[in-house]
């Protein structure tokens, strides 16, 4: 007799793929000693089989672990929708109601459209008769009457219709897209289908508890931050946060949660490298197979001789049939039928005929090798098409003859489905074909429901800017802890989780791309202020308590710098003015040269000192007719490549210009254009 235990969630921590779950399980009664069986209630059906694990906690340094298995639950009273599936279907049921009886009504209003009223249909008289003419007219217009009533309250009712159909149609839309966004609970009632676990421990001692751990597939989570920049940009918070979505079957309620970037599932296998030698043979790949071992029949003795009687009627082999005669069916159109009527039944036993599902499906079959069967019949039957078009041709029915040579021993090769261990199940002991031997379960259908739910989570669009955490974790994973205990349900939907925040000292910097605009843009740069990196993803920053910009960042390392775009800075401006002068060199005036001379100037209304990062560039060519030469600038700038964003960029040049409170600063630069005095630029000599 198991002992029931109870379970309560304690610690989640979800994968760039998937999750771990795990419980914290107390027996409900105190444990005797020896080997005692332990079960757990109430598991997901989502939960992969093959990923239970148990852990002993607390002193339980005299118990061991024995064994861990699982099983599926199935309650046979009670409904298995919950109140969100279920008003969904009440309310098509409604609509189903409608649509009949909107069709009833609908016909026999057609019918009494197409009604034509004659009076020469009733007359009782001859039609000529005056005495009739008076008596018929006043039928008519009775059934006349009669008909337009009939009309009219199926018109009335017709439209009665329509119009609650309509409000049954935005109800079981308001239904749906309710039961979409509903929790695991909400979608399935009390007779939900549940996975069981039974622990077996052995020993003596205390056993508080044990920590049971377990894998579901459908679990996915993003980072988001948000920045908030406060007393003038003189200082700033940065504040870690994940959208964490998740259909396991169950909701985490007052969980501890982690995040990480490393996949859950990955090959730990070492590469095995075949050697290439040539003129040699390569050996086999290995398989995970090998052949039963021999005896395996003699572990059931003792269960044969128990259940004797039970085998000899229920489980006795059917008599081997009578041999068969010499002569073969050689009427193709005999042969022809009994294929027909073979392949029509098959076709009913098809798993996609109506009926009850099979219990069990076979293990795909292995490949075997026959020898080339010779004809039996001088008749060619013709060509089929059908289940048994490429069978063998046969004989009369019943056991072969004395003399027929025996088939050699057929050449096994397994199928990649007995890889599949979680889909493999030992046949029960009464099943004298499948004893002890591995067999598929046929369809996995809950595997399929762990597809279906991590298709659904992948389904809905994820929040703007949002970065796969996959996409910017580097060479290395990461893992992040959420402050305290979170509540995520089982609804599929994005759930806000905070991660952690820090404070960090802002500097406040400017910038302006003088070439192609007076805008001056603010920035705010600030360091990591985590032990961990910060991956990709969306930043809503805040200025003094105001939505400012929803910018995005890159992977930022621990204790890297970053930079916040904040918009234009109206208080500062930038005028970029060009002079150019133009003459001629060279023998007899060859070459045309153009001086440019460039000045920036740039103006603050800011109360404090501002400092402005100058970008500017001079031209640069491929041609070698013409030349570019620098002639100095003031201040000295240095080389801007822009090599940081992955798109180089030639001639640039940068300055850092601290402007004055309320002033103004300047930076002056010139180049040299020569030219062949008979070629022009394109769009003019002058540049600016």
């Amino acid at each position: 007799m198991a002992i029931h235990c109870d379970s309560s969630i304690t610690h989640v921590q979800v994968f760039a793929r998937g999750a771990r779950v795990t419980r914290r399980v107390v027996p409900s009664e105190a444990v005797a000693e020896g080997e005692v069986t332990l079960a757990v209630d109430g598991l997901p059906t989502l939960a992969a089989p093959g990923s239970f694990r148990v852990s002993l906690g607390g002193d339980a340094a005299g118990r061991s672990l024995v064994l861990v298995r699982s099983s599926l639950v199935v309650p046979t009273k009670g409904s298995a929708l919950g109140p969100s599936l279920e008003a969904v279907r009440e309310l098509e049921r409604k609509i189903h109601r409608i649509d009949r009886h909107t069709g009833l009504s609908q016909r026999r209003r057609d019918a009494i459209t197409e009604a034509r009223l004659d009076p020469k249909s009733r007359a009782r008289r001859a039609p000529d008769d005056p005495r009739s003419v008076v008596p018929r007219t006043r039928e008519t217009l009775a059934a006349h009457a009669m008909l337009t009533a009939l009309a009219a309250d199926l018109d009335a009712r017709l439209d009665a219709l329509h119009r609650e159909r309509h409000e049954l149609v935005r109800a079981l839309e308001r239904a749906r897209t309710h039961a979409s966004q509903a929790r695991s609970s909400e979608l399935s009632g009390d007779a939900r289908p549940t996975r069981r676990v039974l622990i077996t421990v052995r020993g003596d001692g205390p056993l508080p508890h044990l920590e049971l751990t377990y894998a579901v597939d459908a679990a996915r989570w993003w980072p988001v931050y948000t920045l908030r920049i406060r007393d003038h940009a003189r200082a700033a918070t940065w504040i870690s946060e994940a959208l964490v979505a998740q259909r396991s079957g169950e909701d985490w309620r007052d969980a501890r949660l982690e995040l990480s970037t490393a996949d859950m599932l990955f090959d730990a296998r070492m590469p095995t490298l075949p050697s290439l030698r040539f003129g040699r043979a390569q050996p086999p790949p290995k398989r995970a197979f090998r052949p039963p071992p021999g005896g395996v029949e003699a572990m059931f003795d003792g269960y044969d001789r128990a259940f004797a009687k039970t085998l000899a009627t229920t489980l006795a082999p059917p008599p081997p049939p009578p041999p068969s005669p010499s002569w073969a069916m050689d009427d193709a159109r005999t042969r022809e039928g009994v294929l027909a009527e073979f392949d029509a039944e098959v076709a009913m036993e098809a798993p996609g005929a109506y009926g009850p599902p099979p219990a069990m499906a076979p293990m795909p079959a292995p490949a075997v090798m026959y020898p080339p069967q010779a004809a039996r019949s001088s008749v060619a039957a013709p060509k089929r098409s059908g289940i048994l078009a490429g069978a063998m041709s046969f004989g009369g029915g019943g056991a072969p003859a004395e003399g027929a040579a025996a088939a050699p021993e057929p050449i096994v090769e397994p199928s990649d489905a007995w890889l599949d261990y979680d889909g493999l199940s030992m046949g029960a002991p009464g099943d004298l074909t499948r004893r002890g031997k591995l067999g598929r379960e046929g369809a996995d259908a809950w595997k399929q429901e762990r597809e279906r739910a991590v298709q659904l989570l992948d389904a809905p669009v994820p929040p703007a800017g949002v970065r796969d955490p996959r996409a910017s974790r580097g060479m290395f994973d990461h893992r992040y802890r959420a402050e305290g205990l979170v509540e995520v349900p089982s609804d599929g939907l994005t759930h806000r989780v905070p991660l952690g925040a820090g404070d960090a000292t802002p500097t406040v910097r400017w910038r302006v791309i003088a070439c192609e605009g007076a805008d001056v843009f603010r920035e705010v740069e600030l360091r990591n202020p985590f032990d961990a990196p910060l991956l990709a993803g969306p930043v809503d920053v805040y200025v003094d308590g105001s939505l400012l910009v929803v910018a995005a960042i890159e992977h930022i390392d621990r204790g890297g710098t970053l930079r916040v775009g904040m918009g234009v800075d109206e208080r500062l401006r930038a005028a970029r003015n060009v002079r150019a002068k133009e003459d001629t060199a060279g023998l007899l005036g060859g070459d045309t040269i153009i001086d440019h001379t460039v000045s920036i100037e740039l103006s603050s209304a800011l109360g404090s000192p501002a400092l402005v990062e100058l970008i500017d560039r001079i031209p640069v060519t491929d041609e070698k007719t013409v030349e570019v030469t620098p002639r100095g600038a003031r201040p000295e700038p240095e080389r801007f490549t822009q090599a940081e964003r992955g798109a180089a960029v030639r001639g640039g040049l940068r300055w850092e210009v601290i402007v004055p409170a309320g002033g103004r600063s300047a930076v002056e630069f010139g180049y040299r254009l020569t030219i062949p005095s008979k070629n022009e630029l394109v769009g003019g000599n002058r540049r600016g």
